[in-house]
């Protein structure tokens, strides 16, 4: 394995759980329609300059616009939408080990949309996940009606996980990295701007100095440096020796949420999160 490759992807996962986690902190001050309102808002400038600085800025047609908008809307909208609500109702260390579990769903959503070869540790690491889930299922203190969180987790990681296939297949059409980036963050900014308006229409959108700060690091982090740093490791590595070791945004995003947000997760957290850890590892194998 080239090793700057490894560094690199390795910080990527790194920004991925300091996104996560700051998005955490930053819940405290700002409501969530609002922070999913800035990040792509203020992000999308940056990643349009890389295109244009890259020259892989062009028109695909209109299918794959269609398709990549779409893909904008779901995951980049609809589904840090409810993942940022459930990380702002329940402790991070319980949600961010299962939302980051798509790429085991990534492989199901290969395997039975775009015809790759089922491998059998796939549906080990499926159970894994699971496991993993029922050990992070809230328990105790917690609320009846918050047990649910975890499953809705599950959700998010699948959604995020089948939106795997559609990316794929515009990289296959031929649509360049910064075509797909740049129509999937604008869909996204343009969607996650109506559902706040929707959201705040009566009562008023609130800004928060500190918690719109917070939102565009965690932008920055998660949208900007953390994807760049990925891209530019795919450019010297092929996605499968590099794969395996974007599942180490599960333990950084667990210890980021020990440090910045000061939680105490039990034994029984500790064991589901490397749990679920060990299943995105083996089905990226």
């Amino acid at each position: 394995m080239d090793m700057l490759a490894f560094a690199l992807v390795l910080a990527a996962t790194f920004c991925w759980g300091a996104d996560q986690t700051i998005g955490k902190l930053a819940l405290r001050r700002v409501d969530v329609s609002v922070f999913n309102a800035i990040r792509p808002t203020f992000i999308a400038p940056l990643i349009i300059l890389f295109a244009l600085s890259t020259n892989s800025l062009s028109y695909p047609g209109l299918f794959l616009t269609v398709i990549a908008i779409l893909i904008g809307v779901i995951s980049w909208c609809g589904a840090c939408e409810l993942y940022f609500y459930l990380l702002n109702k329940v402790a991070v260390h319980r949600i961010l080990p299962i939302g980051n579990s798509y790429p085991v769903w990534g492989v199901f959503a290969a395997v039975l949309f775009l015809g790759e070869e089922v491998m059998l540790l796939i549906f080990v690491s499926a159970a894994l996940v699971i496991l993993g889930a029922y050990f992070l299922v809230l328990k105790g203190k917690e609320t009846d009606h918050l047990k649910g969180m975890v499953p809705l987790a599950l959700l998010v990681a699948i959604i995020w996980g089948a939106m795997i296939v559609p990316s794929k297949f515009c990289l296959n059409e031929g649509m360049t990295v910064g075509t797909l980036l740049t129509i999937e963050v604008i869909s996204a900014a343009v969607a996650c701007n109506i559902a706040m308006g929707i959201r705040q229409i009566r009562a008023g959108i609130k800004f928060d100095k500190k918690g719109v700060w917070l939102s565009l690091l965690s932008g920055v982090f998660g949208f900007f440096i953390g994807h760049l740093l990925f891209l530019s490791a795919l450019g010297m590595e092929k996605a499968s020796v590099l794969s395996p070791i974007t599942g180490a945004v599960i333990p950084f995003g667990f210890l980021l949420s020990i440090l910045l947000v000061r939680e105490r997760p039990s034994k029984k957290a500790i064991c589901g999160m490397a749990i679920v850890f060990a299943g995105v590892f083996l089905a990226t194998i």
